[in-house]
C-alpha cells in the first residue's frame, strides 16, 4: 500500500500480541495515570487511545504525539487522529529508523561504561545516606536508574515475546536486521547492568576512608577509584 513516500503493509497476524505490546509502549510513555485503550482495525492494524478523563484537552494531543514517535521508533507506520493513533502496519522508513537509532546507541551511550560506572555510584551513594538503607533496596532502585538512561533494556523488553515477520520480502529482511541489532544491544544492556552491580558492590563493601581528607575531596577521589576499577579497559591510578 502506497502512503505518501512512505510504504507500509496492514498484517492482520498476531493481532492480540501487536495489541497488547503497543499497549505497553503507549502506558510507558503517558505514565500510570492515562488509561490506554486499543482496538483492532478491521482490515488490520490496532487503534489506540487514551481515555480523554486522563488528561486535559490540552495535553492529551501531547501525549498522543509522544506515543505515536515510539511506537513509530519500534518500526510501525502510526497516524495520528484528532483522538486516536491509528498503527497501521510494519514501516520500511520506520524500520530503517530503528536500525540506524539502534546503531547510534551502540556507538555512543551504549559504548560509554564509565559514565554507567559513575552514575551507578552517584545513585548507590545517595541512597546509603538513608536511615536505615537496605542494600537489596539500594541495588535495585540504583539499576533500575541504570536501565532508566539506558533507556534500551524497557524498549526491548516490550517487544521481546512479539512475533515480527512479514509476508513481504523487503520488510522481512528489514525485520531481521533490526532483530540482530536489538540483540546487540541487549548483550550491551546486559554488560552496563554488570558494570552498574559490580560498582554498587564495591562501594557497599569500602572500608571507612582516612580522615584527613574534607568530605567533597574524599567522595571524589573514592568516586575515581571506583569507576576505575570498575570499568573495562581503565586501571586505578
Amino acid at each position: 500500500m502506497i502512503q505518501g513516500s512512505s510504504w507500509f503493509v496492514r498484517d492482520q497476524t498476531g493481532q492480540g500480541a501487536q495489541a497488547l505490546a503497543i499497549q505497553q509502549i503507549c502506558v510507558r510513555i503517558a505514565g500510570p495515570e492515562a488509561r490506554i485503550r486499543t482496538a483492532d482495525l478491521p482490515l488490520g492494524g490496532v487503534q489506540v487511545w487514551a481515555e480523554p478523563d486522563s488528561y486535559a484537552h490540552d495535553r492529551l494531543w501531547a501525549v498522543h504525539h509522544r506515543m505515536a514517535r515510539e511506537i513509530g521508533l519500534a518500526g510501525w507506520h502510526t497516524e495520528v487522529g484528532p483522538d486516536r493513533l491509528l498503527v497501521l502496519g510494519w514501516s520500511a522508513p520506520a524500520l530503517d529508523h530503528r536500525a540506524r537509532v539502534l546503531r547510534n546507541a551502540l556507538e555512543h551511550r551504549l559504548g560509554d561504561h564509565e559514565r554507567t560506572a559513575s552514575l551507578a555510584l552517584r545513585t548507590a551513594a545517595r541512597l546509603l545516606c538513608r536511615p536505615g538503607a537496605d542494600p537489596a533496596d539500594i541495588a535495585a532502585q540504583t539499576l533500575d536508574r541504570v536501565a532508566q538512561d539506558l533507556r534500551w533494556p524497557a524498549r526491548l523488553a516490550v517487544l521481546g515475546d512479539l512475533e515480527r515477520t512479514s509476508t513481504v520480502e523487503p520488510l522481512r529482511i528489514r525485520l531481521a536486521q533490526v532483530t540482530g541489532l536489538e540483540e546487540r544491544v541487549r548483550r550491551r544492556c546486559a554488560e552496563h547492568l554488570d558494570i552498574a552491580l559490580r560498582a554498587i558492590r564495591t562501594l557497599a563493601g569500602l572500608t571507612a576512608p582516612p580522615p584527613e581528607p574534607q568530605p567533597e575531596t574524599r567522595l571524589v577521589g573514592t568516586a575515581e577509584r571506583l569507576v576505575a576499577a570498575t570499568v573495562p579497559n581503565r586501571s586505578p591510578q
